[in-house]
């Protein structure tokens, strides 16, 4: 059998394949070129296997529920679909409970940080008792309270919340008494955010309520009962005494006899 067929199938062959000289691409490309049409394919495989993973990653741990003959495997809820990847469930298995647990413990901080504004909020803003009714001025009470502002609470809550009264002009009275206070204890250059905040006490002025107290206590009707009287403390007095004065007696008699 003659070889030369064959050899000129082969030069054929590398014609198709080696690169002409205006640098076309192969009809059969070739992996290490990289103007191939092998490059670009596994680019977008690796691409589309990427997306592909991604869009799984967020697939819910543990089993699925199933429904079989009838009845839903297990009878309580759990996630439906498709399984977990294997690698998933390594990385998962690895890491518990990263990164499940993140997003629980950032709603509590939320939470506890909604908590904190708003007990912050209460202890600066200066409510109705606060003000005179008359000429929207601060009172001792609010003063006092004003002092504590500037002087104990942190700079990041420094700032002063005003209640709203019944009228415009009553609020932007007390806003101005305010800023005038301000500005008296520390000064232009280290004033603080007034604010106006329509909101209510939650408590009660403690004048008011001693005067509900005692208001209470006067009008108490007959017969009142009375704080209770440690009676066994008062008898354990009485005995003790009672035994001494037998022991005195006895031993006077001891004596005379």
């Amino acid at each position: 059998m003659s070889r030369r067929p064959i050899f000129r199938r082969l030069i054929a062959l590398s014609l198709l394949v080696i690169p002409t000289v205006t640098f076309a691409e192969p009809l059969i490309p070739w992996p290490w070129l990289e103007n191939s049409r092998y490059q670009t394919w596994k680019q977008e495989r690796d691409a589309a296997r990427a997306d592909w993973y991604a869009r799984r990653a967020l697939d819910p741990v543990g089993s699925r529920r199933r429904y079989v003959k009838g009845k839903f495997w297990p009878p309580f809820p759990r996630p439906e679909g498709l399984s977990m990847l294997p690698s998933h469930r390594f990385h998962t298995a690895h890491y518990w409970p990263y990164p499940y647990v993140c997003e629980d413990r950032q709603s509590v901080r939320e939470y506890f940080a909604t908590q904190e504004d708003a007990g912050w909020e209460d202890a600066t803003t200066l409510y109705d008792y606060h003000f005179d009714s008359d000429n929207q001025t601060l009172n001792r009470s609010g003063l006092l309270q004003l002092q504590w502002i500037i002087r104990n609470v942190p700079d990041q809550r420094r700032m002063v919340y005003v209640q709203a009264a019944n009228d415009v002009t009553a609020s932007n009275y007390r806003i101005a008494n305010v800023q005038t206070e301000v500005s008296e204890m520390v000064g232009l250059e280290n004033s603080l955010p007034v604010m106006l905040r329509v909101t209510s006490p939650l408590g009660r002025p403690a004048v008011e309520v001693d005067a509900i107290q005692r208001k209470s206590q006067s009008s108490m009707r007959i017969p009142r009962i009375s704080a209770p009287v440690n009676t066994r403390a008062s008898g354990g007095n009485s005995g003790a005494s009672g035994g001494g004065g037998a022991g005195g007696s006895g031993g006077a008699g001891g004596a005379g006899m």
